[in-house]
């Protein structure tokens, strides 16, 4: 009996976009009882899979991407003004750095700010890049907290073990642990 094509691979859905840096690529795809992260130079590709019921946390973290990148932006159009300036340039020519200049700052900023996801296992860490806007890694751990739950709702819960004995006191406190980070702004 032949088994089709279809019937032996799992189906994946496609959770983000592909993801471009310098040098690699990034998308995350959804199976069904795992999550895909794959990774891609352009000569080389890798996929991690991330089983849903050992995913143990995923930790966001604001950086300053976007700021950054309007901050570059605006100095490369700071010094093509003063280049213009210079050179005796027209209304014209300012009309055109407008028209490059402004929809890369209105892009920039509706896309939201920039985060980093690092998706945390028993046995490691990974960094997601195809997260590192804010607006979709909401969308997307949205999505997937309920099916994590779902797939984690059956593990058992280990009983509790009985109470240590006390120790004896040395007389020395134990230190104080770091402050947590502060939380996620409402979106």
């Amino acid at each position: 009996m032949a088994v089709s094509a279809s019937a032996a691979t799992p189906a994946y859905r496609k959770l983000t976009r592909l993801h471009r840096t310098l040098g690699a690529m990034s998308q995350l795809w959804l199976g069904p009882d795992h999550l895909m992260h794959v990774q891609s130079t352009g000569y080389t590709e890798s996929y991690r899979r991330f089983y849903l019921r050992d995913i143990q946390c995923m930790l966001v973290v604001h950086t300053g991407r976007r700021a950054y990148l309007a901050l570059t932006l605006g100095a490369i159009a700071l010094i093509m003004v003063a280049f213009m300036t210079l050179g005796g340039s027209g209304p014209v020519g300012f009309g055109i750095l407008a028209a490059v200049f402004l929809p890369l700052f209105l892009w920039n900023h509706l896309l939201g700010p920039g985060c980093r996801v690092v998706l945390i296992t028993a046995v490691q860490q990974e960094n997601v890049a195809a997260l590192s806007r804010l607006p979709k890694t909401r969308r997307v751990l949205g999505e997937l907290r309920t099916l994590i739950e779902a797939a984690q709702a059956d593990l058992a819960v280990a009983p509790v073990a009985a109470p240590a004995a006390p120790v004896a006191d040395t007389g020395t406190t134990p230190p104080i642990p770091p402050p947590l980070p502060p939380s996620l702004p409402p979106s």
